[in-house]
């Protein structure tokens, strides 16, 4: 009996426990149904999940070299941010110089993104380029709005033909003018489709002495000899050099004699310009002394500065070949460039093309920084907020095409043809033999340059 009522209880108590197991089987499996009916089938793989997550959750901060401090660097960029909520960017205050660069590799600092103002050769040295080419791929970004002069240049200065930056701000050419002064000469003011000879005659009726003062009818940068001085050669987009051998090619180029012809009628008008720093210090544009300017469209911010004296300024197109009208010199831009050593190239990619966004280039047109989009647009607003551009032709900064460039050559910068204008106004040299010295002083120069790697 005791044994019988021992197997009982044990009965009792086994089956007590398994409808307690089933029980709570049966709870989960109910639970988990309800929540298996609200959720959809995910059947993405657990990798590309994580990743997808990864890039819409978490931030990057793109580190963006810019030589000029936070102040500078928060106006071209203090928006960006906003536009790309999971991206923080932080300022990098170096310079793009082979030494600066070195001493960030060392510290193991890593921008992403470098402003390259001083060229590219420390960074190719350096091995530091990213090209954007597959970066454009594969976020089909469209390059037709920027101004194809820059992208031209950007690309030939590659030997594969590789895009090598982003532009950050076009340098195109303008004319200003003083009113002041063709009203004192009686001279009816500029028109907007002046060629360059008409600019000679000009100047002669715009040079002279007034009240004692001597009056100046252009300036094209300093002593008649800056490089805006070369303007109306780079109208022609011609290269001084072989890309390829480094051989001058300044006495075989029509177009270096052309150029040279039209320099030497500006400098036969008496008292257009001094070669003497002393008298020179003691007339330029802002002095209000001088008719005429060929600068940049920034140069009456920079240059200038004050609305007093801008308020008597106006501007017109750059002065044309007759058989080139309506033509340019090819834009140029300093580049952004994408650090080869990025971990982060997708995303410092996505600053860039915001960078380049119509929106942004608007914001930045309109405190004066040259837009490198060819938007009417955006070029209607540059200025927009600065008083020293008040009443302005601003459409005379953007009218005329840039040529696009066809060849770049490297040895092109060891022809000083712009530092040897004012010895070659001063001489009694023709032009034949002003060209085959500033050759040989060249070629000398070059083969320097190929001995050293350069």
């Amino acid at each position: 009996m005791k044994l019988n009522r021992t197997l009982v209880l044990l009965f009792v108590f086994v089956l007590s426990i398994s409808m307690l197991l089933s029980g709570c089987s049966t709870e989960d499996g109910d639970k988990q149904g309800d929540t298996t009916e609200s959720v959809s089938v995910d059947t993405t793989p657990t990798d590309a999940k994580t990743e997808e997550q990864a890039a819409s959750t978490d931030e990057v901060t793109i580190k963006i070299l810019y030589p000029w401090g936070q102040d500078a660097f928060d106006k071209l960029f203090k928006d960006i941010d906003e536009k790309l909520p999971n991206i923080k960017i932080e300022l990098v205050d170096s310079q793009a110089q082979l030494e600066p660069l070195q001493e960030l590799n060392a510290k193991q600092i890593v921008p992403d993104i470098i402003y390259a103002n001083w060229g590219i050769d420390a960074l190719k040295e350096l091995d530091m380029i990213e090209p954007l080419d597959e970066l454009i791929e594969s976020h089909q970004f469209d390059l037709s709005g920027i101004d194809p002069s820059i992208i031209a240049y950007w690309r030939l200065v590659d030997s594969e033909g590789r895009l090598l930056g982003m532009p950050t701000a076009s340098d195109n050419y303008t004319m200003y003018y003083n009113k002041e002064v063709f009203d004192l000469f009686g001279v009816p003011y500029p028109a907007k489709d002046l060629t360059w000879d008409a600019m000679v005659d000009l100047a002669k009726k715009l040079t002279g002495e007034r009240d004692g003062i001597q009056y100046h009818g252009l300036e094209m940068g300093p002593g008649f000899a800056g490089t805006e001085a070369l303007v109306p050669l780079k109208q022609l987009n011609v290269n001084l050099t072989d890309p390829e051998t480094g051989e001058v090619l300044i006495t075989k180029e029509p177009a270096v004699t052309k150029y040279l012809e039209l320099m030497k009628k500006f400098y036969s008008i008496p008292g257009i310009y001094s070669s003497d720093p002393e008298v020179r210090k003691d007339y330029s544009f802002q002095n209000k002394n001088v008719a005429m300017i060929v600068s940049w469209p920034g140069y009456i911010k920079w240059g200038i500065g004050d609305p007093e004296i801008a308020k008597n300024v106006q501007s017109v197109p750059v002065p044309v070949w007759p058989e080139l009208p309506n033509v340019a010199p090819a834009s140029f831009s300093h580049p952004f460039i994408i650090n080869k050593y990025s971990e982060h190239k997708d995303a410092a990619f996505e600053v860039l093309t915001e960078y380049v966004s119509p929106e942004h280039q608007t914001k930045l047109a309109r405190i004066g920084d040259r837009p490198v989009l060819t938007d009417p647009k955006v070029y209607e607003e540059f200025g927009a907020e600065l008083e020293v551009y008040e009443g302005k032709d601003i459409s005379a900064f953007f009218s005329r095409k840039p040529v696009i460039p066809t060849t770049i050559s490297k040895w092109d910068q060891y022809v000083d043809l712009s530092g040897s204008l004012l010895k070659f106004s001063e001489s009694d040299m023709n032009i034949p033999e002003f060209l085959r010295v500033l050759k040989e002083e060249s070629e000398a120069k070059i083969k320097d340059a190929m001995a050293k790697g350069q």
